[in-house]
């Protein structure tokens, strides 16, 4: 296992914590990261790029809560075997670019006089690898429908990153922007478009 971590992240501590209380530092390496940096190494394995973020095969776990509830089952703690970690290692992908995209709009909200440059071009970056990353998903047939958490939230970060064209090219990711045009014609995706 290998647990990214920055040292002041209260989120990433709470995952440092847990290797500690459940015995688990020897079975695992800690590596810093350099989060809105260009060279973090988190970026190899999640297109978030955030901490804490925990690789343990072929799981990339990023929310701390599910890094933490990760590490105390694999220590044989409560509930141990009964999470199916793929969906919590896509929800966690999902919900850091939702994350992303609402803190956009937010941004652009805001006077252009008090605008953050410099964090507007980390969540943009953010995006594109994220699209990349989603892409490839939709492509291999790795999407569910809207019915599942993880695909509600895809779905509607790209149809509020879509309404305010925070990358208007977006449906060249051809395989993501089908799937997505399945999922805005289901009727949940209807009665629930937002009034923007």
């Amino acid at each position: 296992m290998i647990l990214f971590y920055t040292p002041n992240s209260p989120y990433a501590r709470t995952a440092r914590i847990a290797l500690r209380e459940w015995n688990l530092l020897g079975a695992a390496e800690e590596r810093l990261a350099a989060n809105r940096e260009a060279d973090n190494p988190v970026l190899a394995f999640s297109p978030v790029g955030r901490v804490p973020t925990l690789v343990h095969a072929d799981l990339v776990i990023t929310e701390a809560r599910s890094v933490f509830a990760y590490i105390r089952n694999f220590a044989g703690g409560e509930n141990a075997g009964e999470v199916d970690w793929k969906t919590v290692a896509e929800e966690g992908q999902i919900a850091g670019f939702l994350e992303g995209i609402a803190f956009w709009v937010r941004e652009n909200r805001r006077t252009p006089e008090s605008r953050s440059d410099f964090l507007l071009k980390v969540e943009h970056d953010r995006m594109m690898r994220c699209l990349s990353h989603f892409d490839t998903l939709a492509a291999a047939g790795a999407l569910p429908v809207v019915s599942e958490f993880r695909s509600a939230a895809l779905a509607s970060a790209l149809q509020l990153m879509d309404a305010h064209q925070l990358c208007p090219d977006w449906k060249k990711n051809k395989a993501l922007a089908a799937w997505f045009e399945q999922q805005r014609d289901r009727p949940s995706m209807r009665e629930t478009e937002p009034q923007l």
